[in-house]
């Protein structure tokens, strides 16, 4: 491949994360607990190929409490059957990284498996290199080699006012905001137990999620109705109030979803 093949949406989110980062802001979080991220579910038309093509590319553990369901460090990565889902660019949550010890073998065993790639690798001084890619059915991919965090990297949304966005997910999940690589405006979620999910807003106009290749994404509480009612207090829009959902595995977990900023759909989840 050639520097030309970079397309030009890859070059501007290669721009984003170079920008400046917003000076941390973590007054709004104070006073709500940080929730562990807890998963993402993508629209497959075939959930047991996905779950085989994401095992073989990008890695990752089975997970048995419900079929098709694989694990990045504790965090749940699950598909929908859905046909003709949008791509996932453009949409409110745009996009997932993954990081990997070595990307350049990575990139060679992603090409030599016929896995669509966006373009090169670039490096992105200072910060890490990176590469973007597409799953079969219209998940964008982004490929880092950060050593401090392998696996699942990131989720990278998309908003109109990334500042409002950033606003939202302290007031009502917490996290800590801070600049990843001490370069990029993120919100960083980590709890004990729990593996670390870096989220970061580029600027854009984004359609709603819901339905799309990522659909949602989704959090942990501790207690479902009492984080619903917290957030019903304030005036988060709730599509849906708790219900439970009995697994595989005999264990029942109970679930909600939340309108998120710019239509990035979110499930809270009290397993």
């Amino acid at each position: 491949m050639t520097h030309a093949m970079l397309r030009p949406f890859a070059v501007a989110a290669a721009i984003v994360c170079l920008l400046p980062a917003a000076e941390p802001t973590n007054a709004a979080a104070q006073s709500v607990e940080t929730l562990p991220y807890d998963h993402i579910h993508l629209n497959v038309p075939d959930p047991a190929a996905a779950f085989q093509w994401y095992l073989k590319n990008i890695g990752g553990t089975e997970n048995d409490e419900a079929p098709n369901r694989i694990m990045y460090g504790t965090t749940r990565f699950m598909f929908l059957n859905r046909k003709d889902a949008p791509p996932s660019m453009g949409g409110a949550v745009d996009h997932i990284g993954f990081s990997f010890p070595d990307l350049d073998a990575k990139v060679r065993e992603l090409e030599a498996n016929g896995v669509k790639l966006e373009g090169p690798i670039r490096d992105l001084p200072g910060i890490f290199k990176i590469a973007f890619a597409v799953d079969p059915w219209g998940t964008r991919l982004e490929l880092v080699q950060d050593p401090e965090l392998l696996g699942l990297h990131h989720v990278h949304l998309r908003a109109a006012n990334p500042e409002d966005t950033f606003k939202w997910l302290l007031t009502n999940f917490g996290g800590e905001r801070t600049a990843l690589k001490g370069k990029i405006d993120a919100v960083r979620y980590a709890a004990p137990d729990f593996s670390t999910v870096w989220i970061l807003v580029q600027k854009g106009e984004a359609a709603p999620s819901r339905g799309r290749a990522i659909d949602h994404i989704g959090w942990r509480a501790k207690d479902l109705n009492a984080k619903v009612a917290e957030l019903t207090g304030k005036s988060v829009t709730m599509e849906t109030q708790p219900r439970p959902l009995p697994l595989r595995n005999k264990t029942t977990i109970y679930f909600a979803y939340v309108e998120g900023p710019s239509g990035a759909r979110i499930e809270l989840v009290q397993r």
